[in-house]
């Protein structure tokens, strides 16, 4: 008898995971921005829990109860933060009451740094 080796999962493999480009997530708005992450969020839930990522409800369940637990947000963590080039705080990702609220962490973070400028009379703009 040959040995018949288990299923692979079903989410997708890193190679289908799509980075957003964080030159086009600064240009973006706050909207387009949360778009491009919730879609990038997903396809990393889904490869990491071995689901596909439209079925990863981002909106109504805690992370916990996505089956986020601590070896697999670990791996989050660390993946998010190369791929994007951020700090992820691994107990904020574990305790999100949703995946929106990483969402939502990640545009902010992501979001271009405005700096005043000052007039010739020294006025802030």
């Amino acid at each position: 008898m040959t040995a018949t080796p288990q299923a692979a999962r079903t989410g997708p493999t890193a190679a289908e995971v799509s980075v957003p480009d964080r030159a086009a997530l600064a240009a973006a708005d706050h909207g387009q921005r949360t778009t491009m992450l919730d879609t990038y969020v997903r396809q990393e839930l889904g490869r990491v829990l071995g689901i596909p990522p439209q079925s990863v409800d981002t909106t109504n369940r805690p992370m916990s109860s996505l089956g986020v637990g601590s070896i697999a947000g670990l791996e989050l963590q660390r993946q998010m933060e190369t791929a994007l080039q951020v700090e992820l705080n691994l107990q904020m990702l574990l305790l999100a009451n949703s995946a929106a609220e990483l969402v939502d962490c990640l545009a902010d973070q992501l979001a271009p740094v405005r700096i005043p400028h000052r007039s010739a009379s020294g006025a802030v703009a």
